[in-house]
């Protein structure tokens, strides 16, 4: 018999619900009406209910205090909060603390009433002895065993049986998770299982906390015989979910799910499935992945991208930028092509800084902040005239005058003076020795500067461009875009 405890201050509502359903003939037991929160939670310590149906506004003790107190004490009965206002706040803070439903008084019907219990009642476990109990830690050690065993067999004396998972991973919370005590914890615990199953009101279901961030939710759909109703069922859940974690837990979560299936298939390959699908965020900015849309992720690092982690530091040694844009371009296609696990891309990206000898870097929240990360390896100032000895002695010394006075104004007549030329004539032999103009040169030596000291974070783009040689601010941005595609901010944030 499932007991049944009633709060309420106004006597003629205390009636009305007391008789408003024949307790008995439905298995329930009425233990206790209270009148005030106080009350409530003496008679909740005495006849320990397994539903509690409380008014929210009580005098001596409101309803959310009484919430507070009975989770704080470890009480796990199902709560229903009454109202007799549609106030958003006071349901976000009845589910925040552990309320399963809530509902306005002026609405209550025997159907309505009867229909709410028997959803609480759905939610509460009864053993063959007639003990009732619910998701304790015992049974999340039971099932956190059956996610990580392939070989482990599933007990439905409860008559569970588990035929999909999500796997709920949450990414943005009001208050960081890092800074809740295990107290708090437990008690979002509670309350995020509440609302999974009232997102899954449909199907049977048991939630399981995995680490900090990540939740399984387990779903038991025999009785539905088609594969195209099960999959509409999990994306109702899923979607429904979506919505009640951010509207009643104030959080953002991330859905994975399993396949489903005409067959029954181990519970921890429904959860591999699940965790699989929450890889696809790594490269497609959606909240909810599919099983049964969602490609398998590669579990290795592909061949393309460990032969640049083994090669970058001799493509950097000899300056060699193209192989470098090439290489990085052929490791990120790779790594999109299989969808390599996110976890792995980033462990390549810190081997490959370290095998470059660079500062490892923050790793990437998504596929697409990669591009344009293999500017960090282009530290090096690649010359366009590497090689000056095949030119005269008048045109070495005017690359040499260029290399030691860029970062000055110096101006092609400068120069001529200094190897004792005219500066048409300079011009004309320059070019056609080096297949380069003497601007164009100036130019690269500027550019090049400014990219080694864009790596310094606490130097001023303004200052990065006078100490390059570009007087003008907006002529050193016009001029740094041209030659490499982006701002001097845009190539900061790519290298730093």
């Amino acid at each position: 018999m499932i007991k049944i405890l009633l709060a309420d201050d106004d006597f003629l509502v205390r009636t009305y619900l007391s008789q408003l359903i024949d307790w008995e003939r439905y298995g329930y037991s009425l233990v206790g009406v209270a009148r005030d929160g106080e009350e409530a939670l003496q008679m909740a310590d005495e006849y320990h209910p397994h539903i509690i149906v409380t008014d929210i506004s009580m005098p001596v003790l409101d309803g959310i205090s009484v919430i507070r107190l009975l989770r704080s004490r470890g009480n796990d009965a199902r709560i229903i909060a009454l109202s007799c206002h549609d106030d958003f706040e006071y349901v976000k803070e009845a589910m925040k603390l552990g309320a399963d439903e809530y509902v306005l008084k002026n609405l209550l019907t025997e159907k309505s009433f009867l229909e709410l219990l028997e959803q609480m009642k759905g939610k509460i476990r009864v053993s063959e002895e007639g003990s009732v109990f619910q998701n304790t830690e015992e049974e999340r050690d039971y099932y956190s065993r059956l996610l990580r065993d392939e070989n482990a067999e599933q007990n439905t004396k409860d008559g569970f049986h588990i035929s999909a998972a999500m796997a709920v991973r949450i990414v943005h919370a009001s208050e960081p998770f890092e800074a809740l005590d295990l107290e708090h914890r437990e008690k979002f615990d509670i309350s995020f299982a509440q609302v999974c199953c009232e997102s899954c009101k449909k199907l049977p279901v048991r939630c399981v906390p995995i680490r900090q961030t990540l939740y399984a939710v387990l779903l038991d759909l025999n009785g539905v015989v088609s594969i195209y109703e099960r999959q509409q069922l999990v994306q109702q859940s899923a979607s429904m979910l979506l919505r009640y974690c951010e509207r009643y837990l104030s959080v953002n979560v991330q859905i994975g799910t399993s396949k489903v299936y005409h067959l029954q298939i181990s519970p921890s390959r429904c959860w591999q499935e699940a965790v699989g699908c929450l890889n696809e965020r790594f490269y497609v900015n959606q909240t909810i992945f599919y099983g049964w849309q969602t490609a398998d992720c590669g579990k290795e690092i592909p061949p393309e991208a460990r032969m640049f982690c083994s090669n970058i530091a001799s493509y950097m040694e000899r300056k060699d930028s193209s192989a470098i844009h090439v290489g990085w371009s052929e490791a990120l296609d790779a790594f999109e092509r299989n969808h390599t696990e996110a976890r792995l891309v980033r462990e390549w990206l810190r081997q490959t800084d370290r095998s470059a000898g660079v500062e490892p870097r923050p790793v990437p929240e998504h596929f697409s902040d990669l591009e344009g990360m293999e500017l960090k390896y282009l530290i090096f100032q690649e010359d366009l005239l590497p090689d000056d000895q095949q030119y005269s002695d008048t045109v070495r010394s005017a690359v040499r005058y260029i290399r030691e006075n860029f970062q000055s104004r110096i101006s092609l007549n400068e120069v001529a003076d200094s190897v004792h030329l005219n500066a048409t004539y300079l011009s004309h032999i320059f070019h056609k020795e080096t297949g380069v103009t003497f601007s164009e040169y100036l130019m690269s030596c500027r550019v090049n500067k400014a990219k080694e000291l864009l790596l310094r974070a606490n130097l001023k783009v303004k200052a990065v461009g006078i100490q390059s040689g570009f007087g003008d601010h907006r002529n050193f941005i016009k001029m740094f875009k041209k030659a490499t595609g982006m701002t001097p901010q845009e190539y900061r944030k790519k290298t730093i």
